[in-house]
């Protein structure tokens, strides 16, 4: 920026850097919500205090509405730009987490987003915003051939690294295999002030800083939508006047301080040191990553040292998990990220550089990778845009391989990395990915044509915020209004309807479709949608054995099996399972099963099939299920017998899956719905429904077969 004014020496800088971001696939309505009360009024406050310094950056998917919708708000954006005022920052473009994508991935993303800036700003970027601060030590190294100079992360990774408070000014350097880059750490209590408490608190403690620690820089670095997008934070932020009143207070404050840009604070000031921070994030994503009930535990332990006065001196050696936890915690995580390597790979292969490319990097935004204050994995319309862009990116490489001739493919490999190899059965209209190791079940059912995945359902989890259901919400809401300020969305509980509790239900294992349980006789829909039933086998888990997997022409292939018990009373008795799957011809799936019973004392009992699919909607009366042309709502739990044949009807997406039964059978519904947090508070929020053929299978010793098969029409 060499038409700006160096950072001024002398003074307190205060770097601000503003990052604004939408996901991809997110609702068109949103991002027209976030522009009009969100990134609109910032950048004109902006544009009406030309001293007011800071750095901004919008995500790829943002950019890209903007361009489409507000080309305005762009220019203004690009105005500021040029006078100098603000500077843009690069990063990933589809704002994925550059830590845990393949390198080459990671450099396109951020060429792609430098590219931009270019073009659209007219600036060439020095800096890059961190998506989530997922810092990883082999980044400056990973990152070095796109040239950037800096990143901003949390004073959480100083203090991991062993800092201490007066190093949390000015800016370090790091470096991998001597690839420099400087970090600019946030402090932690301007991000707690801004926008949440009244100016005077910022101004007061940059001041105190000022005295303390002379002519530095205090870095802040946060998500735009606190400035009116988060809950209750509109009528402060601009109702109430609190953005204008700020930039006021800092320039009053001019004497001694000032604002201005990263880029301009590294041209004018050396580093204050040297540091090697560990992988991290800010405080609250490590917390988050942690299974639910070290969540909990930790935020015990957190807030009991804040009670004591004793936390500031123990964070620097308290600390959570890592973002790479995720992928344990949340299987459905794991599965969308594999598999996003999984296409990678494929790309990078076939050195697809175009659409296919375009489509595996938007499959990398991060937000529905990971769940914490906000919805993300929990929203499904997020994890169908993942399942969109990687169906997309691999049929079209499909295509190009096999052109308009019909084909069909098997591949047995580990494609979730968790040393049990998975059966891959693809063709041009339908995918289905088989994992033996977990009762032989179905984790993904792709329809190609609609870039759709069927069996997308999340699994009910308890999460460690569900404690809060059983607090009095209305004491901490009083506590709000007294407050000073507005409260920040961390200490904020709300209930978006009454009777969440009833809603608290979790699984005993993850859910899939073709999953297979054995049941009492008097085994009923009720007890079953809890689910606290009694299982009389271990099917549904236990690990099948591959047998035999292939493809031929347009068909593909895989035979399993599973020397298994019946755990019925009296027994247990022998049971030997045949299960097999044959994708094609055409647009379908079929799973053929044998149960062989060896022993003639061995009851009558249940063999239930379930399929957890998903519409994205049980409210839309577009989506449904059809028995003998009568519809069956998604959103309610129902019984019907005598089932040989169903349809599961989208008449909004105009597809429909028809379903055959070789034997009649009695079919069980319900949908599967979780309690999440989301930026309005506590949400009960469809995920799927749970769809089972039930048979009835006779006592005594014998062999028992099914067929269950899925045809998309």
């Amino acid at each position: 920026m060499s038409d700006a004014p160096d950072a001024q020496s002398g003074k307190m800088n205060l770097l601000m850097v503003l990052h604004a971001h939408q996901p991809v696939g997110n609702f068109p309505w949103v991002l027209a919500k976030a522009v009009a009360e969100c990134y609109q009024p910032v950048v004109q406050a902006l544009a009406a205090y030309p001293e007011i310094r800071c750095g901004l950056h919008f995500s790829g998917p943002l950019l890209q509405y903007m361009l489409a919708n507000h080309q305005d708000l762009v220019e203004t954006v690009a105005g500021l730009v040029a006078r100098g005022q603000v500077e843009m920052l690069s990063g990933g473009f589809y704002e994925p987490l550059l830590a845990s994508i393949p390198a080459r991935d990671a450099l396109d993303q951020v060429a792609m987003m430098s590219q931009a800036t270019r073009q659209v700003f007219g600036q060439e970027p020095r800096g890059f915003w961190l998506a989530e601060r997922i810092w990883e030590p082999a980044l400056p190294a990973k990152l070095a051939p796109a040239g950037l100079k800096y990143t901003l992360v949390d004073d959480t990774h100083f203090y991991y690294a062993g800092l201490s408070e007066k190093d949390m000014f000015g800016y370090h350097l790091t470096e991998r295999e001597g690839h420099a880059l400087a970090l600019f750490p946030t402090h932690k209590q301007l991000r707690y002030t801004i926008p949440f408490q009244e100016p005077e608190r910022t101004v007061d403690f940059l001041g105190q800083a000022f005295a303390a620690h002379g002519a530095t820089c205090a870095t802040y670095g946060d998500d735009m939508e606190k400035f009116g997008l988060w809950p209750d934070t509109w009528e402060w932020v601009f109702g109430k006047g609190w953005l204008v009143r700020f930039f006021e207070k800092l320039l009053e404050a001019s004497d001694w301080l000032a604002t201005t840009t990263p880029s301009d604070f590294l041209a004018s000031h050396p580093a204050t040191g040297r540091v090697y921070p560990p992988t991290a994030s800010y405080e609250e994503m490590l917390t988050w990553a942690l299974p639910a009930e070290a969540s909990a535990e930790l935020e015990n332990i957190i807030h009991e040292l804040e009670q004591e006065g004793r936390f500031e001196k123990m964070r620097r050696f308290l600390r959570g998990g890592q973002w790479d936890n995720f992928l344990i915690k949340y299987r459905e995580s794991n599965l969308m990220h594999k598999r996003m390597l999984w296409v990678s790979h494929k790309v990078a292969a076939a050195n697809e550089k175009d659409k296919a490319r375009d489509h595996l990097m938007q499959a990398q935004c991060n937000c529905a990778y990971w769940h914490g204050l906000f919805g993300g994995l929990y929203l499904g319309h997020l994890r169908q845009a993942v399942h969109e862009h990687l169906i997309a990116a691999e049929d079209l490489l499909d295509k190009q391989a096999h052109g308009k001739e019909p084909w069909a493919a098997c591949t047995v490999e580990d494609l979730d990395r968790d040393s049990n190899d998975e059966v891959v059965l693809s063709g041009p209209a339908l995918d289905a990915v088989v994992h033996p190791a977990y009762g032989g079940s179905v984790s993904v059912l792709d329809l190609r044509a609609q870039r759709f995945n069927l069996a997308d359902t999340l699994t009910r989890r308890f999460e460690a915020y569900h404690e809060k259901l059983t607090q009095a919400a209305q004491d901490q809401a009083q506590e709000a209004e007294a407050a000073e300020g507005v409260a920040s969305i961390h200490d904020r509980v709300a209930f978006k309807e009454e009777g969440l509790e009833d809603y608290l239900i979790y699984d005993w294992y993850d859910r899939a479709c073709f999953q297979d349980h054995l049941l009492a006789p008097k085994a009923d829909l009720e007890k079953f949608q809890r689910p606290d039933y009694g299982e009389w086998g271990d099917l549904v888990t236990g690990p099948f054995t591959l047998l035999d997997s292939g493809a031929r022409g347009e068909e593909a292939w895989c035979s399993l099996e599973r020397v298994s018990k019946l755990f019925a009373p009296g027994g247990p008795y022998p049971l030997a399972v045949a299960k097999s799957f044959g994708l094609g011809p055409g647009p379908r799936l079929a799973a053929s099963y044998r149960l062989t019973t060896s022993d003639p004392a061995t009851p009558a009992f249940r063999l239930a099939v379930e399929l957890n699919f998903t519409l994205l909607s049980a409210a839309d009366p577009g989506k449904r299920l059809e028995f003998q042309s009568h519809p069956h709502p998604l959103d309610q739990a129902w019984e019907l017998t005598g089932v040989d044949e169903m349809s599961l009807v989208n008449a909004t997406d105009r597809f429909s899956l028809h379903l055959t039964c070789s034997k009649a059978a009695t079919a069980w519904h319900f949908p599967v719905e979780t309690v999440s947090n989301s930026e309005s508070g506590l949400e009960r929020t469809y995920q799927g429904s749970s769809l089972s053929f039930v048979w009835e299978v006779p006592g005594g010793a014998g062999d028992w077969d099914f067929e269950l098969a899925l045809e998309l029409r």
